[in-house]
């Protein structure tokens, strides 16, 4: 499955850390504390003199609009929580490298090293290619015309919910990136993906910033489950304050946006559907941050995939140097790439390439690992059909690839995803 490409300019993005900057809305967001919304929400939320925006009876969770934090907090009476439509940085700040052409007669297939480091060119030899399973991309969007994402998309189920566009196109880069690590088409050219038959669902919750309101994410990850995902690909992340940050958000609202996200994950289990979330790119211990929650890493039942990468293409599973860890998150690792070797001549080979806007790119990062496992998933699913998601979880973690030190640790969790093992488990 060699891909070839012809005088393409191919740009390279290293992701740094994330920025924690904040703006806040007039919207807030209802949680029942019972799981059901109360029947009259709508009159609760006008006597209280808010309007209501958008609910979902099914999940327990709605969104309104108040003037102020007296107004929204005084319907907690009736049995719900309140808290604020906090935006956040989720994607880390991009450095930009252009490389030259690469040249008519060197394939793509050859810079996807990550690919034959899991073993999917042996999953797809026997048959397992993706095909049936469906896969979310809740992220900056997809660059549609993209001709290896394209055919691969389900537009009827794609979505935007950032105000102000018409549908998911990406505007940034980043969820084409991760779209391409998933489910990149066979297709004699370009690159390909983990899972090259998989179906995918743009869903576009991060605005040309990398930025998004919670309500935007929470919208979105309830529209995916509704619209027959099976797997949830979140490569995103952000911090809150377990103290607050004021005037934004408070350390009780902190505690309840991360019940939020723990809710809805656990909703979708509930539905059969897989989160998979990126453990982020600072370094750091989640098992120690203290004052820090990581979301939505640190929600729920999903899995939390941390990343490995080379150093001058050698030592493919190396821990990657930037990769956040912690032995009570990290579920499994996944090829992320890496960039020691910068500035050194050709150090973007280290980082993982796949489709962006207009062409192709490397980039590196927890976001790009987590794809990587969403696309085994996939693969599992295309083999032995949907499971539940705790039986999937364990199954990727069994037949992972034991790095590091034995059983479960702090930095590979449960060990390297390998696909090939995990579809002739």
């Amino acid at each position: 499955m060699k891909q070839r490409f012809s005088g393409v300019t191919l740009f390279i993005i290293l992701f740094l850390c994330l920025g924690l900057s904040f703006s806040f809305a007039s919207d807030w967001i209802i949680q029942s504390k019972s799981g059901k919304l109360p029947a009259k929400l709508k009159d609760i939320v006008a006597n209280s003199g808010g309007k209501l925006k958008k609910y979902w009876d099914g999940v327990g969770i709605a969104v309104a609009d108040f003037q102020t934090r007296e107004d929204a907090e005084a319907i907690e009476a009736h049995g719900v929580y309140v808290m604020p439509d906090v935006k956040l940085d989720w994607l880390p700040k991009v450095k930009s490298h252009k490389a030259e052409s690469i040249g008519d007669n060197e394939g793509y297939y050859g810079y996807q090293w990550h690919l034959p480091v899991i073993e999917a060119d042996k999953a797809w030899d026997a048959g397992s290619t993706g095909f049936g399973a469906r896969v979310a991309v809740l992220d900056t969007g997809i660059w549609y015309p993209h001709p290896d994402l394209f055919y691969n998309i389900d537009f009827t189920a794609s979505a935007t919910f950032v105000p102000g566009t018409t549908d998911f196109i990406d505007d940034h880069g980043h969820g084409t990136h991760v779209s391409g690590i998933i489910a990149a088409a066979d297709n004699d050219w370009g690159s390909i993906g983990v899972a090259p038959d998989a179906t995918l669902i743009g869903v576009k919750v991060l605005d040309s910033s990398g930025s998004g309101y919670q309500s935007w994410i929470v919208a979105g990850m309830i529209h995916a489950v509704l619209a027959d995902a099976d797997i949830l690909n979140l490569s995103l992340g952000s911090y809150l304050k377990k103290s607050g940050n004021l005037p934004y958000y408070t350390a009780s609202d902190a505690a309840k946006i991360k019940n939020l996200y723990k809710t809805i994950i656990q909703w979708a289990a509930k539905k059969g559907v897989l989160v998979v979330c990126a453990a982020g790119n600072e370094s750091y211990d989640l098992d120690h941050l203290w004052n820090y929650i990581k979301l939505p890493a640190e929600a729920g039942n999903g899995i939390t995939v941390s990343a490995t990468g080379p150093a001058g293409l050698q030592n493919f599973d190396n821990f990657a140097s930037y990769s956040n860890y912690g032995t009570s998150l990290i579920t499994v690792a996944a090829p992320g790439g890496d960039f020691t070797m910068y500035p050194n001549p050709g150090w973007w080979y280290d980082m993982v390439f796949s489709t962006t806007i207009n062409g192709w790119s490397w980039m590196a990062g927890t976001s790009m690992a987590t794809p990587v496992v969403s696309g085994v998933a996939a693969l599992v699913i295309s083999t032995y059909g949907k499971m539940k998601p705790n039986i999937m979880k364990n199954l990727l973690g069994n037949t992972a690839d034991d790095l590091g030190k034995p059983g479960r640790d702090p930095y590979y969790g449960k060990g390297r995803v390998n696909a090939f093992k995990a579809v002739k488990d």
